[in-house]
């Protein structure tokens, strides 16, 4: 059973470095076979063909994210804190797995993010809502939608990670630091 979970994580994981690399369209599956060092048929004993590929990537990804920033979630914290610390949590994540914010950032803006998917249950959106009815609850966070809040905050996370990567020479030559536009967020979200 471990042997046929590690390849699965093995073509899972081979897939989102050549997707970061070559995009959806530029990454076949024995592209895929061959960079995980398994046959191509071995992807079709998990996978159904290309697209169940990209859908299970999809769903593994947003377990990955949901994992990383709730088991980082201090309840005993007061809520402004656990804010700044979903916040770290989610940003650190995507820096350090650059080939799952790649995908996922990738994934959200594509075919593949239909209606039908929209429609099933997504462990990552259900905390992030939660996070913030939670906030809502306790009356640090002004009455409203907690999916708004939480498009509002993850849009801007993955945003910030994006522009860190894409202009880090010139954010560091103009000693741009990015970490106040969480405290710009936390002074729109809090209640008065």
């Amino acid at each position: 059973m471990s042997v046929l979970l590690d390849k699965k994580k093995s073509i899972i994981q081979s897939a989102l470095d050549l997707i970061q690399e070559h995009g959806f369209h530029g990454c076949p599956v024995s592209m895929v076979a061959k960079n995980a060092g398994v046959a191509a048929g071995t992807i079709y004993t998990y996978f159904e063909n290309k697209d169940d590929l990209i859908i299970g990537i999809y769903e593994h990804v947003v377990e990955e994210i949901k994992k990383y920033v709730s088991e980082r979630d201090d309840l005993s914290l007061p809520f402004k804190e656990r804010f700044y610390n979903y916040w770290k949590n989610l940003t650190n994540f995507y820096e350090l797995n650059p080939s799952i914010h790649g995908f996922y950032d990738q994934f959200l803006n594509s075919p593949y993010n239909s209606d039908d998917l929209q429609s099933n249950p997504n462990v990552w959106h259900e905390f992030a809502n939660a996070f913030f009815e939670d906030g809502i609850q306790q009356g640090d966070i002004k009455q409203l939608n907690p999916v708004v809040l939480s498009i509002l905050v993850n849009t801007n996370v993955n945003s910030i990670v994006r522009i860190k990567q894409n202009f880090k020479k010139k954010l560091e030559k103009n000693n741009m630091e990015l970490n106040e536009i969480s405290h710009l967020i936390w002074d729109g979200i809090k209640a008065d």
